[in-house]
């Protein structure tokens, strides 16, 4: 008996550090603006944190030997730590050539690969009632004084790319009320948010959305370089468990939340 006891004890001491060993934890930053991505405000992460960040929760449901901790941060910040690996990896993240120099994205064939993305969104331009401004979908046409965008987002460089003067701002409210100012053209801006603000602020009547959207993207979970030197074989499988945890829960989230932020 005594014999097998030390046998058990034995076991037990060399399995036990063997699992320690093995685990990773993922820091993951977020940005700090409160829709249903990520609710809420500042650094506190609320109890119920918003579609992505469940959807980035449930990982180590998938992968046991994975631990994540959220940080929240204004999101040039969070593209800031990502390059210098102060965070393991930020979300929603599009691709742009010029991130791949602060993280790594999932890459198929030299180009970014939807299948691993925890997201597609479209950016939309919102603008007064009474503005002539348009967008057919390909050009805008009685375009003046400029578009206002979210400092740190694509949408930036796109435009800028059209030959498009940008007014970069920290948040939709005040993008919305320069334009009720008539300090800019229009605002552009993701259509699920930019959607919600308009219905939830009685504030922005006069101000109404243009079709087509501006341009749709793919957004990741997108791992720093030190992060994927250091865990080369998991970078790899924590994308593909995000992409069947999105295909598993993504309805339901959304449902979820849309429920929450309509009452």
């Amino acid at each position: 008996m005594i014999t097998l006891l030390r046998i058990a004890i034995l076991l037990l001491a060399m399995v036990v550090p063997s699992a320690w060993g093995q685990f990773v934890e993922l820091h993951v930053g977020y940005e700090d603006k409160d829709n249903y991505d990520h609710t809420g405000t500042g650094a506190v992460v609320p109890e119920h944190p918003g579609v992505m960040v469940e959807l980035v929760r449930m990982l180590p449901s998938k992968l046991t030997n994975l631990r994540v901790v959220f940080s929240r941060k204004p999101w040039a910040r969070c593209l800031a730590e990502l390059e210098v690996g102060a965070v393991d990896g930020i979300f929603s993240s599009s691709f742009k050539l010029d991130r791949m120099k602060i993280g790594v994205y999932p890459m198929r064939d030299g180009k970014d690969d939807p299948r691993f993305r925890i997201d597609t969104k479209t950016y939309s331009l919102y603008k007064l009632v009474n503005s002539p401004l348009h967008w057919d979908g390909n050009n805008f046409a009685n375009l003046s004084q400029g578009l206002i965008a979210l400092r740190g987002y694509a949408i930036v460089d796109d435009l800028k790319k059209m030959g498009i003067t940008v007014n970069e701002v920290n948040n939709a409210e005040d993008a919305f009320r320069m334009l009720l100012a008539g300090r800019a053209d229009g605002f552009a801006h993701l259509t699920d948010f930019g959607d919600y603000s308009l219905r939830m602020n009685g504030e922005f009547d006069n101000i109404m959305k243009i079709t087509p959207p501006i341009i749709t993207r793919d957004y990741y979970l997108q791992i720093s370089h030190q992060f994927h030197a250091k865990h080369p074989q998991l970078v790899p499988k924590i994308w593909q468990a995000l992409a069947e945890i999105r295909q598993a829960e993504s309805e339901r989230l959304v449902s979820k939340y849309l429920k929450l932020y309509s009452q």
